[in-house]
């Protein structure tokens, strides 16, 4: 056995000063960093910009389209795959784990999150596959481009962003279930956390099969086309109902702890809202019906339609509270409400899916899985309204500052609506080309203004945050923390960082509001 020789010199020894010990600089810090709040703030950063980057490219595909393909030409089929990836795995999902991975251990009390180091993996991790996929695209790869090795490193890209999203995930999970203190079960958790806890799962699971159809195309394919007939055959379908619905989850979360904290009042039944998550989160579990033979029955039909009930409960209870509570008016509030809204759109347009596969194909003359692209827009487009009302709802927590009121009011606006003119005009344009109607540049206009619409409404979410920070910087932030607030991240001082909380826990948690319990009692 070798011995190695680990003998300190002489004067070291002896207590002599050897040299100074070096010390780690600001960049050096920020990437070595396990401080739950810098990564979710990197996460929310990164993911906003390259949402704006996704965004831009259905900008160009709907000016291709007015301009009968005078802009990207034949890369244009390539380009409106591409984009709808990078929308989901670049953009919606990376800024729901950061702003998760920022408030779930506030609220559950938790000084860290579960497994830091992995967190921290998963942030550069993915950050740097996200760039490999944006070269990917310009390189003509994409999901469907012509170019074989950019194809292919496209191909790897996606699939390595999948394995570090579901890692993170994990880390959120763990932290719900086993970071929360005394008294705080599970069934008094908040509503973003819990929203959380059940999306975990679903997109491990949904993750771990689309990397297993990576994995097998980039072995099995040996050209472009084939590495594209992999994704068309093998991944669009989560890109469409049921499998899109899962990007949604934590949107129901926000709004729940969103209308409680306006209206300042604990949500009656909770264990009912709880639930109706939970039955979401279950009915967007779309891995079971990856082939064209599992979309044509009758059990997606009844699951796609099915979709529509928690949403529609939790608008109807987050009415009742409201309507008892005396809201005041936030952002926070009225922005996770018309995300609950748009996110209807899109379920609209799975049920007129689902009416067609109910009635044999028979109720339009096209196949209306064709429609898949719309309502992933519509879904998109609803998360990207709620995490512009979840980061005005904790911007103190986030940011270190209120937002201000009316950029993110007219952030998450612009964002609606042109959502709903983005996506709206894609599913006419499905009826359109069936019934052989030439509207190509109709519908090119219709499609650049709502994408322009949604780039503004991102850039003004991303001006109100910098804004926010730059507040918070120069000390023009509050010096106290919101006294309305009703669970545990209320109580951290603003900006949130790690391991500042963990003498501040009430003595004894018996509901899912304690703040609002002491304040009672006091």
């Amino acid at each position: 056995m070798a011995v190695t020789d680990t003998t300190l010199p002489e004067q070291a020894a002896a207590g002599e000063a050897v040299g100074s010990p070096a010390t780690a600089g600001e960049f050096e810090e920020l990437v070595g960093t396990g401080d739950h709040t810098s990564l979710g703030r990197l996460f929310l950063g990164f993911s906003l910009l390259l949402l704006t980057v996704g965004l831009a490219i259905r900008l160009l595909v709907g000016l291709d389209l007015a301009t009968d393909n005078g802009v990207l030409g034949s890369y244009v089929s390539m380009v409106d795959v591409s984009s709808l990836v990078a929308l989901v795995l670049l953009g919606v999902l990376p800024a729901l784990i950061g702003l998760a991975l920022i408030i779930v251990p506030l609220q559950v009390g938790s000084p860290s999150v579960a497994f830091p180091r992995a967190a921290a993996l998963s942030l550069w991790t993915w950050a740097i596959s996200a760039g490999l996929f944006i070269a990917s695209i310009a390189l003509d790869g994409g999901v469907a481009g012509g170019d074989y090795d950019a194809a292919s490193l496209g191909n790897i890209s996606m699939g390595v962003m999948m394995a570090s999203l579901g890692l993170a995930s994990v880390c959120i999970a763990t932290t719900v279930i086993t970071h929360r203190p005394a008294g705080l079960t599970l069934a008094r958790v908040p509503l973003f956390s819990w929203s959380m806890l059940v999306a975990a799962p679903i997109w491990i699971a949904t993750f771990a099969a689309a990397t297993a159809h990576v994995v097998l195309g980039h072995v099995a394919a040996d050209s472009a086309p084939g590495l594209a007939d992999n994704f068309a055959n093998g991944l669009a379908w989560m890109l469409r109902g049921p499998a899109v619905y899962m990007l949604a989850i934590p949107v129901l979360g926000i709004a729940g702890d969103a209308v409680a904290h306006a209206t300042h009042r604990a949500l009656r039944n909770y264990g009912v809202f709880q639930g109706l998550i939970a039955a979401f989160g279950v009915l967007s579990f779309g891995a079971w019906a990856q082939g064209p033979r599992s979309v044509n029955t009758f059990v997606w039909a009844l699951w796609a339609l099915a979709a529509a009930l928690p949403v529609l409960g939790m608008l109807g209870g987050l009415a009742e509270s409201m309507r008892y509570g005396r809201p005041a008016a936030s952002p926070g509030m009225v922005g996770s409400l018309l995300a609950l809204v748009v996110l209807l759109g899109g379920i609209l347009v799975g049920a007129l899916m689902a009416l067609d596969t109910a009635g044999s194909g028979t109720l339009f003359d096209f196949g209306a899985v064709l429609l898949g692209p719309a309502q992933s827009v519509f879904v998109v487009a609803a998360v990207i309204v709620g995490l512009v009302a979840g980061q005005a709802h904790w911007s103190g927590q986030v940011w270190g500052a209120v937002a201000k009121s009316r950029t993110v009011a007219g952030a998450g606006t612009l964002v609606a609506l042109g959502g709903v003119l983005l996506a709206g005009i894609m599913a006419v344009d499905v009826f359109l080309i069936a019934n052989d109607t030439d509207a190509a540049v109709f519908v090119g206009i219709v499609a650049t203004v709502g994408a322009l619409l949604m780039v503004l409404g991102v850039l003004g979410a991303l001006a109100a945050s910098l804004s926010a920070a730059r507040a918070s910087f120069e000390g023009d932030g509050p010096a106290e923390v919101d006294t309305d607030g009703m669970t545990l991240e209320w109580q951290v001082p603003w900006p949130a960082v790690a391991a500042q909380r963990t003498a501040e826990l009430p003595a004894e948690i018996t509901s899912p509001y304690p703040l609002l319990e002491d304040e009672e009692e006091a």
